[in-house]
């Protein structure tokens, strides 16, 4: 997937302020430094795990089939 040319558009993205807005939900305060780096590594990990199927699925679903 190529993320670096002109005419590329994101489709769907969480900001770190996004995490921050769950941690102070779930925790009553933001996240530290090291806390962030654990969770964009846990967020990432688990959002590229099946990642393809998703793909697959939402293709799929837009052209009818």
């Amino acid at each position: 997937m190529n993320l670096n040319r002109d005419d590329e558009r994101m489709v769907f993205a969480i900001s770190t302020e996004d995490v921050q807005d769950v941690a102070v939900s779930l925790l009553e305060r933001r996240l530290t430094d090291d806390e962030m780096r654990t969770a964009e590594k846990c967020i990432d990990s688990g959002l590229s795990f099946g990642i393809d199927i998703v793909f697959k699925a939402a293709v799929e679903e837009a052209v009818g089939k």
